[in-house]
């Protein structure tokens, strides 16, 4: 017959190992989550919401994509913005089409493209099969967003791996993703609210005197590992290891607001108190 002594221990090594269990749950927790920012105008009259798609790479959400299809619904989105990295270079494209091929006739959509589109060598026939969904894709360009009688301007850049001729780049930006950049300022209304799609987070110079009102990104899949409330993320590509923009929101400067997507993706590579998010932007009259 057992002690209580032995009892226990045995109990405590129970309790041990349940919360063990538990943590480990709650950190590789890959389940699909909805985070909300908030904006204000005062080019506005009433609300405008939209839902943000980043860094996909061609994942699957439920069969036929209904999980992430049933959650973008919910949130009765007047567009959905996706920024890149929604194909991948090394996962087939079957994911990617179950979801375009029925947002783009019931949303206005916009898509700019990702560094891993580039990498597959399909970044044209990506870009052209958007296109035959309704999807706008946007190139250095611009369009208008019409919602209950009010104008956005949503704008977009190619990723600078476009212009790497097949390499990928690790200095920065070239010319021909400036005058894209350019293009779009150019283009630019005043008192219209301006967003502007760009895969990358990291490139806060270019877009920090840009005069956009807000400036959506991913690729930093949201540093991989993250800690909350003491670490932001652990790694993020272009940016290295404790990257400042993994995730979140950043003021760049007076007057443009900078939302970076934790993203989509559910690889082989663990997301550590990281879980995939869709992200909703409420814009509201000041």
């Amino acid at each position: 017959m057992k002690s209580k002594s032995q009892w226990s221990t045995a109990g405590k090594i129970f309790c041990l190992a349940a919360v063990l269990c538990l943590f480990i749950f709650i950190a590789l927790d890959k389940r699909l989550t909805v985070r909300t920012y908030q904006e204000t105008t005062p080019f506005l009259r009433e609300p405008v919401r939209l839902t943000v798609i980043t860094d996909l790479h061609a994942g699957i959400y439920g069969e036929g994509q209904n999980d992430l299809l049933d959650a973008i619904s919910r949130q009765e989105p007047d567009a959905v913005l996706l920024a890149g990295d929604i194909a991948d270079d090394e996962v087939p494209g079957d994911g990617v089409w179950m979801l375009v091929s029925k947002l783009g006739g019931k949303y206005p959509c916009f898509y700019v493209s990702g560094n891993h589109e580039f990498w597959s060598g399909r970044a044209e026939e990506v870009k052209q099969e958007m296109e035959t969904y309704g999807v706008e894709v946007l190139e250095g360009e611009g369009r208008l967003l019409e919602v209950q009688g009010q104008k956005l301007q949503i704008f977009g850049v190619d990723d600078p791996d476009c212009f790497g001729n097949g390499a990928r780049l690790t200095d920065g930006t070239s010319e021909e993703w400036q005058a894209q950049l350019a293009s779009c300022k150019y283009q630019r209304e005043e008192g219209v609210y301006s967003i502007l799609l760009s895969h990358r987070p990291e490139l806060v110079q270019d877009y920090k005197d840009s005069g956009f009102d807000l400036v959506i990104s991913g690729h930093a899949h949201g540093g991989q590992i993250r800690i909350p409330w003491i670490l932001n993320g652990l790694y993020a590509p272009n940016q290295g290891w404790f990257p400042e923009y993994a995730g979140g929101r950043y003021e760049l400067g007076e007057h443009t607001t900078m939302i970076v997507s934790r993203g989509l993706c559910r690889n082989e590579l663990p997301r550590v108190f990281n879980r995939p998010e869709l992200v909703v932007v409420e814009i509201t009259p000041e």
